[in-house]
């Protein structure tokens, strides 16, 4: 039987502290700035999880959401915010890589009472857990990829001119000495798009080198970071571009290069040709084909206040929440719904009625 683990500040210093660990395969010094970076983060969520923790052994009042690491800027300074400004209730939110985070949800190191992520797998991996850990998911935005970069590069000038389109993208990245960020394929989908994205620039451009030059290896440790801290090593001038994607650079106010649409996995209308590229799980050995980059929703069976979880995807999904996300870079989609749609709350469904769409297992 799983341990029911809920978002605890032990669990949340372990796992920031595995994520360190890690960057020791890494040859660019940056172990010591992580590690000061998790202090902070230690001390900033120390006061928080007490006082969390008095008298919510029911979890009354708050709500706990799981969602993609590459939300946290917009889902901590704006999204929890106003949904609790909106509803009166204890917004608590963690951001991870969505993989990680399904597989701590799957393995009881999380019981939230909502997951957002992205891509639909993460999700769809739940529903297949036996027994199902979700019933049904909602894909309600869509992102790109993007290269984000530092002004403090010692590249800028390069990145400046591929911006412009005066350079190849490529080219500026794969410079001897450029640092370049990434997140684990195994643990975030953003690490995978990176490399489909890669992969399907050396079909487009007639270049069967631009994968290897750019990213190396599939799992190259001299450019993995968690996903957690990846921008803050960007930001502080470390590294000098990451692989992103699109509302990220904009919510955190990062420079970034605008790839083709033919490969930046944003446009439906490249679907049959984003499949040409894909990306097979170590873990699992699962082929991961390209394709749209959505953000989705669930209430996963972890949950414990129905009520609440019911409260956010309305508000996420309403005329006010969409606005906020298009605000932050994030684009609305006609909601796309998979899974069981019967078991959808019946205000969440309502709330979608009129723009749903169905996969063919939507009822």
């Amino acid at each position: 039987m799983p341990i029911d683990f809920p978002c605890t500040l032990p669990m949340r210093i372990s796992n920031m502290i595995n994520n360190a660990l890690t960057l020791r395969k890494n040859k660019n010094g940056l172990l010591l700035m992580t590690l000061f970076v998790i202090l902070n983060i230690f001390f900033m969520y120390a006061i928080d999880e007490l006082s969390v923790a008095k008298g919510t052994t029911l979890n009354q009042g708050k709500v706990f959401v799981v969602y993609a690491g590459s939300l946290v800027k917009i889902f901590e300074d704006v999204i929890g915010p106003a949904f609790q400004n909106k509803t009166g209730y204890t917004y608590v939110g963690e951001g991870k890589g969505s993989v990680q985070a399904a597989n701590m949800i799957g393995d009881g190191f999380r019981s939230p009472d909502v997951f957002v992520s992205a891509g639909a797998i993460p999700i769809l991996k739940l529903m297949d857990n036996n027994p199902p850990l979700a019933e049904w998911l909602l894909e309600f935005g869509s992102s790109e990829m993007v290269i984000a970069y530092s002004p403090n590069s010692q590249y800028y000038d390069d990145l400046e001119k591929a911006k412009k389109g005066d350079m190849p993208w490529y080219d500026a990245i794969s410079k001897e000495g450029f640092k370049f960020g990434r997140t684990d394929p195994e643990l975030d989908p953003k690490g995978y798009y990176a490399i489909i994205t890669a992969k399907l620039a050396n079909i487009y451009y007639n270049d069967s080198s631009i994968k290897e030059r750019v990213l190396g290896e599939d799992r190259n440790s001299k450019q993995i970071f968690p996903e957690e801290i990846l921008k803050t090593i960007l930001e502080s001038g470390q590294l000098d571009a990451v692989a992103a994607y699109k509302h990220e650079a904009i919510s955190r106010g990062l420079s970034y290069i605008t790839l083709p649409k033919e490969i930046n996995l944003s446009d439906p209308l490249f679907s049959n040709f984003y499949k040409k590229a894909d990306y097979t799980s170590e873990s699992d050995q699962k082929t991961i084909y390209g394709g749209p980059i959505y953000f989705s929703i669930t209430i996963p069976q972890t949950v414990k206040n129905m009520e609440g979880a019911i409260s956010f995807v309305n508000f996420l999904l309403s005329e006010n929440g969409s606005q906020i996300l298009e605000n932050q870079g994030l684009n609305s989609i006609d909601v796309l719904s998979e899974g069981d749609a019967n078991k959808l709350p019946p205000s969440v469904k309502n709330l979608v009625q009129s723009n749903i769409k169905y996969n063919d297992d939507g009822k």
